[in-house]
Formats: C-alpha cells, sequence, structure tokens
C-alpha cells in the first residue's frame, strides 16, 4: 500500500511537470505568433501608465494615464500632446487605484463634457490629497490604513 501511494504521487509530479513544459511552450508560441498581413507599430510613445483612449468626433484622440493626467494628441499621425487636465492632486494613484476610466459625452460637439472615474485621494467628504503628493506623477507610496 505504502509504495503505491509513492507511485501515484511521482506519477503526478511528472504529469504536474509536463503540464507545466507544455504551458510554458504554448505561451511562447501564442507572444511569437504574428499572423501574414499584420504589424504592430507605437502610435503614442510619451505616455506613462496609460489606461484609457478615446477618440473625439472631430479625430483628436484623449488618452488618461492612470496618474491622474489627461492628454489629447491631435490625431493618430502625431506624438505631441497637450495636457487638457491635471487631476493627479485629486487622484490616488496607488495600486489598482487611480484615474481608470473615461467616456466621452454624445453631446461633446456642443457642450465639450468629458467624463472620468478616478479613487478619489481622500477621506469621504475630506480634501485632497490625503495620502498622495500634490501635482505628483509617480503617486502614492502608501496605502491608506483600514483598505
Amino acid at each position: 500500500m505504502h509504495f503505491s501511494t509513492r507511485s501515484r504521487v511521482a506519477r503526478s509530479i511528472v504529469i504536474s511537470l509536463l503540464a507545466l513544459a507544455a504551458g510554458a511552450a504554448a505561451a511562447q508560441a501564442v507572444t511569437s505568433y504574428k499572423q501574414a498581413g499584420f504589424s504592430e507599430s507605437v502610435v503614442f510613445s510619451a505616455l506613462t501608465n496609460p489606461t484609457v483612449v478615446r477618440f473625439l468626433p472631430d479625430g483628436r484622440v484623449l488618452v488618461a494615464e492612470k496618474s491622474g493626467l489627461i492628454k489629447v494628441f491631435p490625431n493618430i499621425s502625431t506624438n505631441t500632446y497637450t495636457v487638457v487636465a491635471d487631476l493627479r492632486t485629486k487622484t490616488h494613484n496607488f495600486w489598482d487605484r487611480g484615474l481608470l476610466g473615461l467616456a466621452i459625452d454624445p453631446n461633446f460637439a456642443t457642450n465639450n463634457y468629458v467624463y472620468v472615474l478616478y479613487a478619489h485621494d481622500a477621506a469621504i467628504g475630506g480634501t485632497a490629497p490625503r495620502w498622495g503628493t500634490p501635482n505628483a506623477t509617480s503617486g502614492s507610496l502608501m496605502q491608506p490604513a483600514g483598505i
């Protein structure tokens, strides 16, 4: 009985190692695979942790960064941008927090409204920043107590 238990454990280890090796080979094959007719190219390179990309009706491109910056590019062919909103002081940029959502109002052409979703860097009803540094791109390095 003792021998058969060892035998089953050994078989389980061998099967697990084979599955891991097969998974690693499959992952490598997927990352190196390129379909004919497709190519990769960098469109915007001056970004730090971009989280959202939205296209405006006039062809401009809004890109939100996790830290709370929102940049507008005139089109997808130009790598120059203008910062249109700086929410870094209000954005709690720690771990999975930050500026994570951006929506263009359906009536943007007439009202220029853009909606953002971000973690507010303050206690409920408090003033920002509580944990971060004003105007800092790097974000807070400390997790608030109780979270």
